[in-house]
């Protein structure tokens, strides 16, 4: 048994542009790690990647917030070796009950960032596979009620010549 949950996120990059770090550095260590903070201060323009991992963490939290209450500063964005996006969680805040609550829900999260020159965007999709809801069971009932309204809004004309 498969749920999935979803999170998009946009966020515009002058934001951080007119909050650079140097000025605002209370803003940013609150916002991202280390790590974070590393790779975007890395970047000859850094406003893109902090304004994406911003974006990322807020879909993150959309995406995952129905399934296990979390803070916005236990979400962290980690880098594969092909610089793909991972998510970690911060298990270090858990209290004990949340703790057994992540565990028993067996969670995958994927995300994806894309910048372009004035916004940055992240969707996330999270997997729980014991939340005792069957993925192709609800897809195949919102298909045949998809149908059914479809069927009874539209009617179907023909042109007889």
């Amino acid at each position: 048994m498969t749920r999935c949950y979803i999170g998009v996120d946009v966020v515009e990059i002058q934001r951080f542009r007119i909050l650079p770090p140097s000025k605002h550095p209370r803003f940013y260590k609150r916002v991202f790690d280390k790590y974070e903070f590393k790779h975007c201060i890395g970047r000859s323009d850094p406003f893109p990647h902090f304004a994406g991992i911003f974006a990322a963490k807020e879909a993150v939290f959309k995406a995952i917030n129905d399934i296990l209450p979390l803070q916005f500063t236990q979400i962290s964005i980690r880098y594969d070796i092909n610089g793909r996006p991972i998510v970690w969680i911060n298990e270090a805040e858990f209290s004990a009950q949340l703790e057994k609550y992540w565990k028993n829900q067996n969670l995958e999260v994927q995300v994806s960032i894309a910048h372009s020159s004035d916004l940055a965007v992240a969707w996330a999709i999270t997997f729980s596979t014991n939340s005792g809801y069957d993925l192709v069971e609800g897809f195949n009932k919102f298909k045949t009620e998809l149908q059914r309204e479809v069927n009874d809004v539209f009617v179907e004309h023909r042109c007889v010549q």
